[in-house]
Order: C-alpha cells, then structure tokens, then sequence
C-alpha cells in the first residue's frame, strides 16, 4: 500500500507543470540600494545544488538571475558575468546596483545552462536610489470673514426754498419836450386848415416784474409827451402856413 501510495504522488508531481515567478522585490518598489536582493518561489521543477554535468533531463536544472538584460534561449547562458549569476538557491544579490530605474529577470535552465522556455520566466521593475523628497506644503490660513460693512443712511435731501426773483425795476426816463417855438399872432386867413389828428395812444402792454401803479404811471406819462410832440407839430403846421399866406398877399399888392 505505501508503495501505491508513492508511486501515486511521484505520478503527481511529475505531471504537475513547472513554474518560477518573484517574490521580491515588488513592481515599482524603490529600493536604497546599493546592493539589490531577488528573491523568487518555483514549483514543478527540481532544482540540483549543485547543478550536475551538463544535461536537458525534463523539468530538472537550476535557476540564472538577470539584471538589465533579458533571458536567451539560443544559446547557454555565460558564467561568470556580473549581471548573470546561475544558482541553485532561491534568492541572489546584486552587488553595488546604480541609481536608478533597473529591470531583473529569472528563468529556469537546463543543467546545460540553457533557459528551458519563455514561459518558465519573470520579471520586475524597480527603482534603486533615495526618493525625490516630497513637498511638505503648508496649509494655507483660513481667511477671517470681515464684518459686515453697515451702509450709511444718506440724511433726507433738504428742500430748497424757493426764491422768487426780484421784480426788476425798468428805469423810467424822464425826457424833456422839445420847447415850442412861440407862435406868430394869428392872422385871419380866408382857408380853413382841417384838424389835425393825434396819433392814437398805444395800449398799455404790463410788462412782467413791474407793479401795475407803475405801468399806469409810465403810460400817462408816454401820452403827454405824445400829446406835447403833437401839439408842437401842429403849431409848427399853422405857423408856416401863415407865413406862406402872408408873403403871398404881399406878392399880390
């Protein structure tokens, strides 16, 4: 029975597919540095430490880790290369790794040191160097809300009183009527002169800002000096046409 029982789990582990994947480090990670660590986990696959005489026997070799330089499969892989170390164990260490971005690559070989197949690899993608330090920006202070401003009340507007203008005062002007001249002695004169007519008064036009006892007062005061001018016009009439009678009947005698 424990012979079947052997048989049985050789039988499973023999059909059960190789496989090597990085456990560290992670994708992305950044590392100080300078030395870098891979480490990795297989299954499927046995490993010989150390590796035998070279050999292809199915899913039996050992393991080669990569730095910046990906897995061949044409050709075995060099020994003794700083970027490639064959080993037996699970994990290896890079020595005096730059700064920098670097990628790292594992596959699992042949005793001949012939990377098996594409499948049987992986890879990761790392960072080594102190990260960029990062801005410690300072929060910004909270601005203190003003008061409110109180609006002023304008004060009511004041009413302007209303001022009437003065009454303007139209200066009257006292003209002196031209003196008559002194008439001659009527003489009897056989023509009759007719009567002559005064220019009629003009009306009284109220002029605005003067009083009305003043108006009356300037228009009494235009008639006479109408009635002055007329009455001097009509003796200044009847005087020449005296004289022109009197030389007339002198020119008869």
């Amino acid at each position: 029975m424990g012979l079947l029982l052997a048989l049985g789990t050789g039988q499973g582990l023999a059909q059960e597919e190789p496989s090597i994947v990085i456990t560290a480090p992670a994708e992305g990670e950044i590392l100080p540095g300078p030395d870098i660590t891979v480490s990795v986990a297989i299954s499927g696959f046995t490993k010989r430490v150390p590796p035998e005489p070279p050999g292809r026997e199915p899913n039996t070799g050992h393991i080669v880790y990569f730095l910046d330089v990906e897995p061949f499969f044409d050709l075995p892989v060099p020994l003794g290369e700083d970027n490639m170390i064959p080993s037996g164990r699970l994990s290896e260490t890079f020595v005096g790794v730059a700064d920098g971005e670097h990628a790292f690559y594992v596959c699992l070989v042949y005793d001949d040191n012939t990377c098996i197949d594409p499948a049987l690899t992986d890879s990761v993608r790392i960072s080594v160097g102190a990260p960029p330090p990062t801005a410690v920006l300072s929060p910004e202070p909270t601005p203190t809300p003003e008061p409110p401003q109180e609006t002023p009340t304008p004060p009511p507007p004041t009413p302007s009183p209303t001022e009437e203008p003065p009454p303007l005062e139209t200066p009257v002007q006292t003209e002196t009527p031209p003196a008559s001249p002194t008439p001659a002695p009527p003489t009897p004169s056989p023509i009759t002169q007719p009567p002559t007519a005064l220019p009629p008064t003009p009306a009284a036009t109220p002029v605005p800002g003067i009083a009305p006892g003043t108006a009356r007062d300037s228009e009494m005061r235009l008639s006479l000096w109408y009635a002055g001018v007329a009455g001097a016009v009509a003796l200044i009439v009847v005087g020449a046409l005296a004289l022109w009678w009197m030389e007339r009947s002198r020119a008869r005698r």
